[in-house]
């Protein structure tokens, strides 16, 4: 019976329709007004959800159904009898607003929003419908640090680029920082049973492994210093004159680093006056500029996650040969070690600075 719907439009009428696809941000707005276009053209019902890539032709029947019986307006806002009720371009713009600037933790904490703000009211299923049409997940937050300073990265991002661009051809920029690994297992996401995750084992987690070490992004090179004991100024300097060892005496060397004391100390600044190495800091809480970040991360997923080490002799071992065969990761290092970096956006910090405005 759907399949006798009949779509007939005037040239105005198809503008109008080609000119709401053209504007609208919602696919699923778009997707109900090609329906309408292609029906007109001709297409059967099956022929339309192909286009659209839809899995049924009852939906296609339904939404013509919905242009026949209440028009155009119907159709575009989701206000149809018998729906979830729908909100409108504006309103999911300042619903999209809202969700990027205050933190909800369930779908169930938006319903009351909206309905103060619109007097409309949805089910709990159709709100998760409606925030994953808006292109948001349920996923978790992401740690930052609150004295961030947006303006000093972007600075030190144009100060690196001008930097880059001024290499000789054996000139070499690196990465540098250390990371301290726990012997202990670390759970990761999984599939499994409902009801029965994985049971992963752990240690004590009170004996760590440290490794300091730099990474050269534009030529893949690196270098590591790895041990059982504190990581110190003496280690920094250990860790430089083996880099410079590497490279020839007119090749300049750069170093990136946080504002660790130890990178700081008269030890590592005497040692680079001499060997003609550069230290280049890093803005303070900036580990997101830091590019080996990545790669400790990177390690963790490879070696830590859901891996149980019955002895400390096993977890350094398993660490050293993440570590001395790092080029068997060349290829997957290549795509996630760049220098492509993320700048926390300002709206972060003025989040930050009105939350504490509260307290």
């Amino acid at each position: 019976m759907g399949q006798h719907i009949r779509v007939t439009l005037t040239p105005e009428q198809r503008a109008e329709i080609e000119a709401r696809i053209r504007a609208t941000s919602d696919r699923a707005v778009a997707d109900r007004l090609r329906a309408v276009l292609y029906k007109a053209d001709g297409y059967s019902h099956q022929e339309i959800a192909h286009l659209l890539q839809l899995k049924s032709i009852n939906t296609v029947t339904h939404w013509l159904r919905i242009y026949d019986q209440q028009g155009l307006e119907a159709l575009c806002t989701f206000g149809y009898i018998g729906s979830e009720p729908r909100l409108d371009e504006g309103q999911r713009l300042r619903l999209v607003f809202e969700l990027k600037t205050n933190i909800y933790n369930t779908a169930q904490q938006v319903i009351p929003w909206v309905k103060e703000q619109f007097e409309i009211e949805y089910s709990l299923r159709g709100m998760h419908t409606l925030l994953k049409r808006l292109g948001f997940t349920y996923k978790k937050g992401r740690l930052m640090p609150s004295k961030a300073d947006p303006e000093a990265q972007r600075q030190f991002v144009a100060a690196y680029r001008r930097l880059v661009s001024e290499l000789g051809p054996d000139d070499r920029i690196y990465f540098g920082d250390a990371v301290h690994f726990h012997h202990n297992a670390e759970a990761a996401y999984s599939w499994s049973e409902r009801g029965r995750p994985h049971i992963i084992l752990t240690n004590s987690g009170r004996a760590r492994y440290n490794v300091i070490g730099v990474y050269c992004v534009q030529t893949q090179e690196f270098l590591f210093i790895q041990t059982p004991d504190n990581i110190h100024r003496g280690t920094v300097v250990e860790l430089l004159a083996a880099l410079r060892e590497r490279h020839s005496t007119p090749a300049q060397i750069y170093v990136i680093l946080d504002n660790a004391r130890y990178h700081h100390a008269k030890d590592v600044t005497a040692y680079c006056e001499v060997s003609g190495i550069t230290l280049v800091f890093l803005p303070s809480y900036s580990p997101n500029l830091n590019v080996i970040e990545r790669l400790w991360k990177f390690m963790r997923k490879k070696v830590l996650k859901d891996r149980y080490h019955a002895t400390f002799e096993q977890f350094v071992a398993a660490i050293r040969e993440f570590f001395d065969h790092l080029d068997r990761y060349a290829e997957e290092l290549a795509t996630l070690l760049t220098d492509n970096f993320e700048i926390l956006p300002a709206a972060w910090s003025d989040r930050a600075q009105a939350a504490n405005s509260q307290i």
